[in-house]
């Protein structure tokens, strides 16, 4: 059997694709298992050692001079990457994202068996591409826990792989998030806090990535603690190695320790904690504000409500979960 999986999305819903890939190969590992991203992705994805091929897909671009609307949109930019998946003649296509781009593109590569959710969590008329739906009405799901819903339409043989961890005493701390995502950061001097009431028998290192660098300076004029900038996932990786424990916000740092089974405290702000805190087949807890707000303006760096979801969030809250997993 081969199967190709395609996410368009950012390192953080990348990264919680892998306990499928994971368990996927765990149940049938003579399976090939393709993976369809954006070229910035692939990085990430050669983190999945389940995966056995990573294929480029580019963005599509809307056409400049549509001609009285009879031209939207250039697919041919799709030319190659498809022709290279169409050589591997895949069995089954799985779209996890459920855009209109990685709908069609399982359509164009041919591939006869393509399976994703429907219309109702699917958006830009991506079902209208699939042979086999998996009936996903409400978004309110874990997306890991929903990814494994929809492999089961067809497989329903394959669950979560069990891992086991061993444990250091030291305790990561990631405080940062893409750029994009800036607002879904708990205030820094609130970590700074918590690291310096974290059991004096751990050792703290705050851990960045290049998309964090401009809190850096501040870290290291403010803390004892350990700072280290990872250029690369892998360096990222080896730090979390053996944590006893990984906090940090809702962001792609927390996916990896997750999708690792270590012990993870989400901190999670103006997103959903159902949908992006840690999965009940993880270690950890998500810890968020109870009266949610809707945040129009998340991505373009505007907060409507004051940043009230993370503010109302107190160290001593986080410190007693912390507690909890280093006794």
């Amino acid at each position: 059997m081969k199967i190709l999986f395609c996410q368009l999305r950012n390192h953080g819903d990348i990264i919680r694709t892998f306990p499928l890939m994971d368990a996927v190969k765990s149940v049938h590992p003579d399976w090939f298992i393709g993976f369809t991203c954006y070229p910035e992705m692939v990085e990430t994805c050669g983190l999945c050692e389940s995966i056995d091929f990573i294929f480029e897909q580019p963005r599509l671009a809307p056409v400049g001079d549509t001609q009285d609307g009879t031209r939207i949109l250039d697919c041919s930019i799709l030319n190659d990457s498809a022709t290279q998946v169409k050589k591997i003649e895949f069995d089954i296509y799985v779209d996890l994202h459920g855009v209109f781009q990685s709908a069609m593109f399982g359509a164009i590569c041919n591939i006869k068996t393509r399976l994703a959710r429907s219309a109702e969590t699917a958006k830009d008329g991506a079902s209208l591409f699939y042979t086999d739906i998996c009936h996903i009405q409400h978004k309110e799901i874990n997306r890991m826990e929903r990814h494994f819903l929809v492999i089961n339409k067809l497989f329903p043989e394959i669950v979560p792989a069990e891992k086991s961890t061993d444990a250091e005493k030291k305790v990561i701390i990631c405080p940062g998030s893409s750029k994009k995502g800036k607002l879904k950061r708990w205030n820094l001097s609130r970590y700074i806090e918590l690291s310096n009431k974290i059991n004096k028998d751990y050792k703290v290192i705050f851990v960045l990535g290049t998309e964090d660098i401009d809190i850096e300076r501040q870290l290291k004029a403010t803390t004892d603690n350990e700072v280290v900038v990872c250029d690369t996932w892998q360096q990222v990786e080896k730090q979390m190695q053996a944590a006893a424990l990984v906090i940090g916000n809702d962001a792609a740092h927390i996916h990896l320790a997750v999708w690792k089974n270590i012990p993870a405290i989400e901190i999670c702000g103006p997103l959903s904690p159902t949908i992006n805190g840690i999965w009940k087949y993880g270690k950890g807890e998500t810890i968020y504000f109870e009266e949610r707000c809707k945040c129009e303006n998340l991505w373009k760096g505007k907060c409507d409500f004051g940043h009230r979801c993370l503010e109302q969030i107190s160290v001593e809250r986080v410190l007693n979960v912390v507690d909890k997993y280093l006794q």
